[in-house]
């Protein structure tokens, strides 16, 4: 009785150690919301869409929502949306984990951009929405508020 409980605490405390162990950074979105700001500051479709979840990216970037989308069919949405504008900007603003399994986080980026051709610049929020998959943060949803 009494080893058996032993074992018990030790592989409850091993157990928690090693979640313990696990570096707070690998949990922080916020490196992925920064690649994701810069590639869209480049207006690189690619680069975001490749950052898409195994099940796709849902996008509202025009007031309607489609997908999830496989990733050559985000890199067509959001070329789209770079074909005529010019980004001044794209600085990350808020990015924070909201729990569950598997994790999931959100973040926001804002971007100041104009059209092609004038010096008028506009600012529109990104609205990111990231899981957990593996030890990498994939996003799920992109909705663009102009």
């Amino acid at each position: 009785m009494i080893s058996w409980f032993r074992t018990r605490v030790l592989l409850s405390i091993t157990a928690f150690m090693m979640l313990a162990s696990v570096p707070v950074a690998a949990q922080d979105p916020g490196p992925t919301l920064q690649r994701v700001a810069s590639a869209w500051h480049k207006g690189d479709a690619r680069s975001v869409a490749s950052l898409g979840a195994r099940d796709g990216i849902s996008l509202d970037v025009d007031g309607s929502t489609v997908g999830p989308l496989g990733t050559r069919q985000a890199s067509a949405v959001l070329r789209s949306v770079f074909e005529d504008r010019e980004s001044v900007s794209a600085a990350p603003r808020i990015s924070r984990t909201v729990g569950g399994d598997p994790a999931r986080a959100f973040g926001e980026i804002t971007w100041t951009t104009r059209a092609r051709g004038t010096t008028i610049p506009e600012r529109a929020t990104l609205f990111v929405a990231f899981v957990r998959e593996g030890d990498a943060w994939r996003i799920t949803e992109i909705r663009l508020l102009r």
